[in-house]
């Protein structure tokens, strides 16, 4: 097991402070980059999000690509979502005018034609009215049958569309969750060089923190100046506020003052009250 380091700037002590601020500048550096690089991932990833819920019908309105963005799998994924919602409307008028679904058309033909034939049940019979009726729905229904024949065309453009889309679509997702993984990776990569960046913050600003020279103490002419309402400069007053000079700064007369109020008064001699020694009458 490594044994951990005992500080946290273990490694920074051998290193001159232009070093060390030189280090501290390359990781803003790092962490600007790659923070510009995270918005664009997400940016990225965001698109691609929206454009699979786009082609799930999950969103109304397609994702709003950037000017920047050059990404041609967007942009088909997106063209192929509007062709196949036409193609999906150019079947639903045809079913519309129609009225009967071509499936339904098609097993209805199917019912009545063995019916007609009598392959269902020998022993069943119809009247003539009956049979008038169905050959006569059997007519609609089969010219209704010949024009979805001759409208083959929607169906398999409709298939094909359906087709693409899935295919671009899977694609998209794939791109998705590559984006997802390179943007986790990004942000832990980002936590490590803010946490160096902190630290490194931390050790020059512990470094720069004290003086470079400490100050000399100060001199008794300091303290008869300012007792007698005289300026100091700066350098004079940082000097007795870091050796504790303006706390003796008072005159005289006042130190003698106080040395009399913290006198202790003399001890007060008082006698025992006690009364008269009575005797006892046989010691008389």
């Amino acid at each position: 097991m490594a044994k951990q380091p005992a500080s946290l700037f273990d490694d920074l002590t051998s290193l001159s402070p232009a070093e060390v601020e030189s280090k501290y500048d390359e990781a803003r550096q790092a962490l600007t980059e790659l923070e510009a690089a995270l918005v664009e991932l997400h940016v990225n990833k965001k698109l691609h999000s929206e454009t699979i819920k786009f082609a799930v019908n999950k969103l109304g309105e397609p994702p709003v690509e950037p000017a920047t963005e050059q990404d041609e799998l967007i942009r088909l994924a997106i063209e192929q979502k509007h062709a196949f919602d036409r193609h999906l409307n150019e079947r639903d008028d045809l079913v519309n005018r129609l009225v009967v679904p071509r499936h339904r058309v098609a097993n209805t033909i199917g019912e009545f034609h063995a019916k007609l034939t009598g392959r269902n049940d020998a022993n069943t019979s119809m009247s003539l009215a009956q049979e008038m009726e169905m050959f006569s729905r059997f007519f609609e229904l089969q010219a209704m049958l010949t024009i979805y024949n001759e409208q083959t065309a929607v169906l398999a453009n409709l298939r094909i569309a359906r087709r693409d889309l899935l295919e671009t679509i899977k694609s998209v997702n794939k791109k998705d969750r590559q984006l997802a993984q390179e943007l986790s990776q990004a942000r832990q990569k980002a936590k490590g060089l803010r946490t160096e960046a902190g630290r490194l913050r931390a050790y020059l600003k512990k470094e720069n923190a004290g003086p470079k020279q400490p100050l000399p103490p100060p001199t008794p002419e300091m303290s008869e100046r300012l007792l007698a309402g005289e300026a100091l400069t700066m350098e004079e007053f940082a000097s007795m506020l870091e050796h504790g000079g303006l706390t003796d700064v008072q005159p005289a007369e006042e130190k003698r003052n106080e040395a009399k109020e913290k006198r202790e008064p003399a001890m007060r001699k008082a006698a025992p009250r006690r009364g008269q020694r009575h005797r006892s009458p046989s010691r008389k």
